[in-house]
């Protein structure tokens, strides 16, 4: 899950605290909370927006793009440098993110 927040570091910090997330930091992306299988993003106020992302592998990235087109409806990519994110919402218009992370893997997980 993606959340904006005025203060990344603090939000972290809480989920570090209170559920004893592993916190990651990489210059230029969020700050990342990891606990388990599950990880949370928090991004600057005014970044990509709230979101829920799915790590999915190239192929079924492509899939998920041709699904989209089938069905009009409309979606962009961004290039975070780690992984490649595909966007677009649901019929709710709920914003979510299809990533791949380059190598397979997200590289900031152990």
């Amino acid at each position: 899950m993606a959340v904006e927040t005025s203060d990344p570091n603090g939000t972290a910090a809480f989920y570090e605290r209170v559920l004893g997330a592993r916190i990651v930091k990489t210059e230029g992306h969020p700050v990342m909370a990891y606990l388990g299988t599950t990880a949370f993003a928090f991004h600057e106020t005014g970044g990509p927006g709230g979101h829920t992302a799915v790590r999915v592998s190239q192929d079924e990235r492509a899939e998920i793009k041709r699904k989209l087109d089938e069905a009009g409806i409309e979606w962009r990519e961004r290039d975070h440098e780690i992984g490649v994110g595909l966007f677009f919402h649901d019929p709710d218009g709920r914003q979510v993110e299809a990533i791949t992370y380059r190598g397979g893997e997200d590289p900031r997980r152990p």
